[in-house]
This record gives structure tokens, C-alpha cells and sequence, in this order.
């Protein structure tokens, strides 16, 4: 079967199933420009992820004010390795990916965005912490097994420029086994629901971080929901990751 079938045998999107391929976690045989996949070994490959995997052993955290200290100043001074150091030690000691954007991340870089409006911290400052932060989530992002528990479209209204909030919902997402289409930033609708057509997405984020769009992400979801009948969900200043997850459920589960 070619690799299109065999992704849907298997649960997962193309994309996936052709990373496999080329990690040689899926054996394939190119035929001029397709992949051809043996039905055995998408058996192989089925039995192989309904083996239970036992959870990783999870380490007490002591302080997170500690650790968060820790980042923030490596923030501050653009010290990426000491970073990258705080955030994969959380990580190798069992912290859930969620855990460590709401109780580190976001913290960090909310003080750090408080240092800027008080005029302590230069937006030159703001603005490379900001992309250290993206560097260290994208090297923290997990894909668990499971199949898929729907197909999710992360965004925001035009109008809304702050990307790392949707990056975070887009990695809390996958964390929970959603399939996740993160766009980035001010996508016009007419994009917006073309890609949702094309994709047969389950669910639509838009996230927010300034209340003056949250009128245009509430329009955009009720458009979501009326001319695509697609579930939406719009974020709000101050709403966490957590709430997320649990209304992403909550719109699968309708």
C-alpha cells in the first residue's frame, strides 16, 4: 500500500508516517516518486505502539521559584546554554511539558515583560529572550503515542503578533495526543478556513493575549463554528494552559 493508506491504517497523519520512514522506524521501498509500504509491517508497527510504555520516573520538584529565578536571569542576560540547562533538567526529571510552560516559561518571561514597561529591560532584550524561549520549547515539544484525538488548528486574529502563546498552546495540545496545525500569527480568515476545509481540522484556538482583539477571536470562532461547523476556542489574558486542554477535551467529547 502506498504511504498515504498506510498512514491511516496506522492513525496518524502523512507527515508523521513519513518521518518514520525516514528515522527507519517504518520500512518502505521507493517506487519512482511514492513509498510503498508491506501490510506486515504495518501489523509490526501497530503491535509494536500498543505495547504499554511505563511512564518515566517523575523527580520532586523543591523549588520552582529556584528554577525560575535561575531562567529569568539567563533571559536577562542572553545566557541561551544556562537556559536551555534549566529547562531540560525540568524535563529529564519528569516534568510534564504543561507544567513547565505555566510554571516556568510563562512566569519568566511575564517578569520580563513587566521589566520592559517599567523600563528596566530594553526591547532588545525582550524581544531575544522572547526567541530563546521559542528555541527552548520547540526542543521540549512531545508527540506521545495514541491515536490522534482530533485535528487542531492553533492561531491568532490579525491584529494579535504574540506567536509564543500559541506555540505553547500548539505543544500542550500535542502533549494531550491532538494532531496540531500551528500557523502562527494574524492568518485572515478566508486562509484561515481553507486550511480548516483542507486539513478536515476537529478544532480551532485562537489565541489572545490583549483584550482589544478578543472581540475579533470571539467573531472568528463564531464563523469557525457557523459556516465550517468546526468546534472553536478563543483564548483570553491570564487563561492557562490547563483550561485549555480541558475545553479542547470538552469539544471533543460533544
Amino acid at each position: 500500500m502506498d504511504l498515504k493508506t498506510a498512514a491511516a491504517r496506522l492513525g496518524v497523519h502523512y507527515q508523521t508516517a513519513y518521518r518514520w520512514v525516514r528515522e527507519g522506524s517504518l520500512s518502505a521501498m521507493k517506487i519512482g516518486p511514492t513509498y510503498e509500504v508491506d501490510p506486515y509491517e504495518i501489523e509490526r508497527l501497530l503491535r509494536q505502539r500498543s505495547v504499554p510504555v511505563p511512564p518515566p520516573m517523575r523527580s520532586r520538584v523543591r523549588s520552582w521559584d529556584m528554577h525560575l529565578l535561575r531562567l529569568y536571569d539567563a533571559l536577562i542576560s542572553g545566557d541561551e546554554r544556562m537556559a536551555r540547562q534549566v529547562v531540560e533538567r525540568l524535563r529529564d526529571g519528569g516534568q510534564e511539558t504543561v507544567e513547565i510552560c505555566e510554571r516556568l516559561v510563562t512566569p519568566a518571561l511575564r517578569r520580563i515583560g513587566d521589566a520592559w514597561a517599567e523600563g528596566h529591560v530594553s526591547l532588545v532584550e525582550e524581544h531575544r529572550a522572547s526567541a530563546m524561549c521559542t528555541r527552548l520549547l520547540a526542543g521540549i515539544s512531545v508527540h506521545p503515542r495514541g491515536r490522534p484525538r482530533g485535528v487542531a488548528v492553533v492561531t491568532t486574529v490579525p491584529g494579535e503578533a504574540h506567536e509564543l502563546p500559541g506555540m505553547m498552546a500548539s505543544m500542550a495540545l500535542r502533549a494531550d495526543r491532538w494532531q496540531v496545525h500551528h500557523l502562527g500569527t494574524q492568518v485572515p480568515y478566508d486562509q484561515l478556513a481553507a486550511l480548516v476545509r483542507r486539513e478536515r481540522a476537529t478544532l480551532v484556538v485562537l489565541s489572545v493575549t490583549h483584550t482589544r482583539v478578543q472581540r475579533d477571536a470571539l467573531h472568528c470562532a463564531d464563523r469557525v463554528r457557523r459556516e465550517l461547523g468546526v468546534r472553536a476556542l478563543t483564548g483570553r489574558p491570564g487563561a492557562t494552559l490547563t483550561d485549555l486542554i480541558h475545553g479542547a477535551k470538552q469539544a471533543a467529547a460533544a
